[in-house]
């Protein structure tokens, strides 16, 4: 369970933004609070996107006393940063979009539309984590992801058994740790991790035993 104090906006309000919004106290915050949180670079977001429609959604909870507060809600939004399929005609909106749309119609000239609006915000898109290898004496098990946002590094899970030389790749967010040897013998199995969970599974074994193999998902190659 989750408890955030959601007044005043906090730095565990921008942390946990996607739990935050599914809350109805995020509904019930004062137009001045919703500024302090668009202006923030710190919120934890995959895109724009979900800013954006958060703020649609808190404007519908009370669309007869917010609207009015729209035009100068959306100048906290980096518009630029959003699909080009999001944006309206709205004129209140036209400085704005049209900005926008310069900066997706002519990605040649970009530099010279740098603005705050077109930096995207510190959110945490994917995560790098580092798998098996060798410790101080032999293979090690573990599992540890790096966050970005703390700059530090966390173990995360193990794998079922200590591997060297094996291939990783990533599908459908899960990664595949493929073949590679146990310091003995060349292994064939295939394990997948899912990081929602942090459970391993055994997957089908390959018909050939390898290590020190690469890997191909689709639009990446990794060694």
């Amino acid at each position: 369970l989750m408890i955030i104090c959601l007044l005043p906006v906090s730095s565990a309000f921008q942390e946990h933004f996607l739990e935050v919004i599914q809350n109805q106290e995020f509904m019930l915050l004062p137009t001045a609070e919703i500024v302090k949180l668009l202006s923030s670079d710190e919120i934890n977001v995959p895109d724009e996107e979900t800013i954006f429609k958060a703020l649609m959604m808190w404007v519908r909870h009370d669309v007869q006393h917010r609207q009015q507060d729209l035009g100068v809600l959306l100048a906290f939004i980096r518009l630029p940063l959003l699909p080009p399929q999001m944006f309206s005609d709205d004129l209140e909106c036209q400085k704005l979009l049209m900005e926008a749309m310069k900066y997706h119609l002519l990605p040649e000239r970009r530099p010279m539309f740098q603005s705050p609006r077109t930096k995207p915000r510190k959110s945490t898109v994917g995560a790098l984590y580092a798998v098996g290898g060798m410790d101080a004496t032999k293979g090690s098990t573990t599992v540890e992801k790096y966050d970005l946002r703390t700059n530090t590094w966390v173990q995360v899970g193990a794998m079922n058994g200590r591997r060297l030389q094996f291939g990783v790749a990533v599908i459908d967010n899960k990664l595949y740790v493929v073949g590679g040897r146990d310091g003995l013998k060349t292994s064939n199995m295939v394990e997948c991790y899912n990081p929602i969970n942090k459970v391993w599974s055994t997957m089908p074994p390959m018909s050939t035993h390898r290590h020190g193999l690469g890997e191909c998902s689709p639009n990446h190659f990794h060694n």
